[in-house]
């Protein structure tokens, strides 16, 4: 596994789409306020931290990773933790700081842990939950070594910061995979 997965929680991405589709996750309540959408999933997974629940259901074909803990990692069907090169992960972090300062302080950290890193801004992917405040960027640590591409969108729930990444060594995956990705984003959601 790259050495950067020890490290996810410094790494923050996100992406835009429009998704088309029907899917499992089907809103009841056409509320607009972060964290209310009262939603069906097919197959959740709870994702219990001390700052609070998300419930999250993994696009087909993936599962997760029930070794793991925060972040919690979902992994393709047949791969595990340690074999997968591709992985999609979910991190919940306490927000002690306004949004836009979490943004800033993750970019410096992220540059620190990957002197080569680069980094885009991106538009709004869509995510079940519209209300909340968020960001989308992709990370590039364009090391010699173990070079990576992050995908990241990330949420602000009240007091809590999700960050849904998908992972990758290089471009390709990330683009073979976001569909899968943005699926994952669809089928998210606060627990009270």
């Amino acid at each position: 596994m790259r050495s950067h997965a020890l490290n996810l929680g410094l790494i923050f991405l996100f992406v835009s789409s429009t998704i088309t589709g029907a899917f499992a996750a089907q809103k009841k309540t056409d509320s607009s306020a972060c964290g209310t959408s009262t939603v069906h999933l097919t197959g959740p997974a709870f994702l219990t931290t001390p700052i609070g629940i998300i419930e999250a259901e993994p696009p087909p074909g993936w599962a997760l990773d029930k070794t793991q803990n925060n972040p919690f990692y979902f992994i393709k069907v047949g791969e595990t933790y340690h074999n997968a090169r591709t992985l999609i992960y979910i991190n919940v972090q306490h927000l002690d700081v306004p949004f836009s300062l979490a943004l800033t302080r993750d970019e410096r950290e992220f540059k620190e842990h990957c002197p080569s890193a680069g980094i885009e801004n991106t538009s709004q992917p869509d995510i079940l939950e519209q209300g909340c405040e968020r960001k989308t960027q992709i990370f590039f640590c364009n090391r010699r070594q173990h070079p990576y591409v992050d995908m990241d969108t990330k949420i602000s729930f009240g007091d809590m910061l999700v960050n849904v990444v998908l992972s990758a060594d290089n471009p390709q995956e990330i683009s073979r995979y976001r569909k899968d990705y943005l699926f994952l984003l669809m089928h998210l959601s606060f627990v009270e």
